[in-house]
């Protein structure tokens, strides 16, 4: 995808990023940008039960068991994607901020990944392998995302209403993470940069803080997910977009 483009279809929503659509469109010097997302909510209502089924161990139903036993809000989810590999320094180093948070959390890792060390007071459950990541974060109980912000995480967080806690690592991770907490409040920074190791007791104090039941993050996620159902219900931004979409499409080489 270029400039030379017939045109851009993009996965966003006008609350989310009007301005920064608004410059694309200027910058190419024709109206054919269209921001049709979050396309996952354009399936119907089945995209909360999407991906159930995982592998690996405790992943599937006996997560969100798990998870029905705790208060709403309380759960924090940590997953850094598909392409992120951790090294023992920053296991060691997120396992001991988890544990001295006091936060309740759901830590999905690869299954080569090393065990951490030092959780087991009970709070936490680790997931070596794939996790049903929408279910999970779907979840009244989980109210925070400890994520690299890769753009599909950060949908599918907006999406459930949930903050996230960022630790952008590479690409256009950091541009998203400074679009959810610079320009909407919605999320909080907690590291930054692939090799960096976090401080643990920072990142306790922060996990702690940004879990609170009155956390202002929560509260902007949440009004996230309110625009987002917006645009793409009828009549919403997305969803004139949509229309807009095929329209040019149908017109497509008859001029």
């Amino acid at each position: 995808m270029n400039a030379s483009s017939w045109g851009w279809v993009v996965n966003t929503f006008d609350a989310l990023e009007s301005r920064y659509m608004e410059h694309l469109t200027q910058k190419l010097g024709h109206g054919r940008v269209f921001g049709v997302g979050p396309v996952s909510l354009l399936g119907g209502s089945d995209f909360m039960t999407r991906g159930q089924s995982g592998s690996g161990s405790g992943s599937g139903s006996d997560v969100v068991t798990w998870l029905d036993g705790k208060p709403d809000g309380s759960v924090l989810y940590v997953c850094f994607g598909s392409q992120v590999f951790l090294t023992k320094d920053q296991i060691e180093a997120l396992a001991i901020g988890l544990e001295q948070s006091g936060v309740h959390f759901v830590w999905v890792m690869k299954p080569e990944s090393v065990d951490p060390a030092g959780i087991g007071s009970g709070r936490g459950r680790v997931i070596k392998g794939c996790a049903p990541q929408v279910s999970i974060l779907s979840h009244r109980a989980v109210g925070g995302f400890l994520s690299h912000c890769g753009w599909n995480s950060v949908l599918e967080a907006i999406v459930a209403g949930v903050m996230i806690l960022a630790w952008p690592m590479e690409a256009d991770q950091y541009v998203n993470a400074r679009l959810l907490i610079d320009d909407h409040g919605a999320a909080v920074r907690v590291c930054e940069g692939r090799d960096s190791i976090p401080d643990s007791a920072e990142l306790a104090r922060t996990v702690a803080e940004s879990m609170g039941r009155h956390n202002t993050e929560k509260l902007k996620a949440k009004q996230l997910k309110s625009e987002a159902i917006k645009a793409i219900m009828e009549g919403g931004s997305s969803s004139r977009e949509l229309d807009r979409l095929v329209k040019e499409l149908d017109n497509f080489g008859q001029d």
